[in-house]
């Protein structure tokens, strides 16, 4: 089915709930719709500062929202984007590259594919929800969000992202269904499905929630692709400061010449002093690692699964965040890792220029040890301005 019988049926399946909605509740439904523009500007410098590329994003999203007033709501959401630069045109097979989305519902489509000029448009959310005091269903492309931490989640086996991506701050989708229940004392347990096309590639799995000692826990297990996964979380404090881990523990369902099991765990402090300053710690083990790091997947976002968060065995994050006034603040993050001795530096100041548009500048540097020694790898630099409607 073309792309643009997709978005027809969406909106008919919509607009048949709403009628049946508005019929049994006689009221009329409630239709909000919000999104934003951004224009990120990005130039890159590959070791010496001659050899650069820079590349252009006008990022749209329209962000659909109905609710009919009963307990049945409906979101639709599209994101568009436009590429063009030299950078793209440096980059094989770009538009095909961003054209992916793993999921049943073929939803996006590659309007242009040039060298050097890309736009593309995905639907990363449709879905219709059912809730009551107790229960909470959910079909279709949704966020799936079983991660406890900022940074790294071995727990969001769903829809696992690339936290280096910073222009996607909804985060990937699935194509899934979700059942939620919740009990009397604060806990809660779910269930989800998320079919694929891919043989052995779907994920179905249990999340079970409580509150003890002061302390949310989370126990998971199910079926990952080709693995059965089993693994669970935290998240409460340590006098002021919060203390948040996950770890997830993969055994393959068969044993072939490529499986192997992996353990995936990550820990987490922060806490947030006088004066507003903010100081967070993280930390990621890997015990499969891949230890290959691809460099040119910021821009457009890269493939990620929750076997495989970071390239390295070991890593180590760390951010240090000032507000300077009520409109304005500076974030320094680093990230480091044994392997290569690699480092990655991001500084990022944001300015909220008015009510509806907000500025701000991001940088990332990246060094590791090569054969030549000790040397900065690529850094790239990034303008955003975002207006919000």
């Amino acid at each position: 089915m073309k792309f643009k019988n997709y978005i027809l049926a969406c909106f008919l399946s919509f607009y048949s709930t709403l009628t049946i909605a508005q019929v049994n509740e006689l009221k009329r439904p409630l239709v909000s719709f919000s999104g934003y523009v951004k224009e990120v500007q990005n130039t890159y410098f590959i070791q010496k500062i001659d050899s650069n590329a820079s590349a252009n994003l006008i990022h749209n999203r329209l962000n659909f929202k109905l609710n009919s007033g009963s307990k049945w709501s409906g979101r639709l959401e599209i994101r568009n984007r436009i590429f063009y630069g030299e950078q793209i045109k440096l980059t094989p097979n770009f538009g095909k590259t961003i054209n992916q989305y793993e999921g049943i519902m073929h939803l996006s489509r590659l309007w242009i594919d040039e060298k050097s000029f890309v736009a593309h448009s995905v639907i990363d959310r449709i879905s219709m929800q059912y809730s009551d005091k107790k229960w909470d269903i959910t079909i279709g492309r949704q966020r799936i969000n079983w991660g406890i931490n900022n940074i790294w989640n071995p727990n969001d086996i769903f829809n696992a992202y690339d936290f280096l991506d910073f222009d996607y701050e909804e985060r990937p989708g699935s194509d899934a269904i979700r059942i939620q229940h919740s009990f009397k004392n604060t806990s809660g347990i779910e269930l989800a499905y998320k079919p694929s096309e891919k043989k052995d590639g779907n994920v179905m799995a249990f999340l079970y929630k409580l509150n003890k000692w002061k302390y949310d826990f989370q126990l998971l297990g199910g079926l990952y692709k080709t693995d059965y996964i089993f693994g669970g979380g935290w998240a409460g404090n340590i006098k002021d400061a919060g203390f948040k881990g996950e770890m997830s523990y993969f055994i393959p369902r068969s044993s072939t010449l490529n499986s192997s099991k992996n353990y995936s765990l990550s820990l987490m402090a922060d806490q947030t002093f006088k004066n507003d300053w903010y100081i967070a710690l993280s930390g990621l083990y890997n015990s499969n690692p891949t230890n290959l790091f691809n460099l040119n997947g910021v821009l457009s976002g890269t493939t990620l699964s929750a076997k495989s968060l970071f390239p390295y065995r070991y890593n180590l994050h760390a951010t240090v965040m000032k507000t300077i006034s009520p409109i304005a603040s500076f974030n320094f993050s680093t990230i480091y890792s044994p392997e290569k001795n690699t480092l990655i530096l991001i500084p990022t100041y944001t300015w909220n220029v008015a009510t509806n548009f907000d500025l701000d500048g991001t940088a990332q540097s990246y060094f590791a040890e090569q054969t030549s020694g000790y040397c900065n790898l690529i850094t790239q630099f990034y303008i955003r301005g975002r207006w919000s409607f």
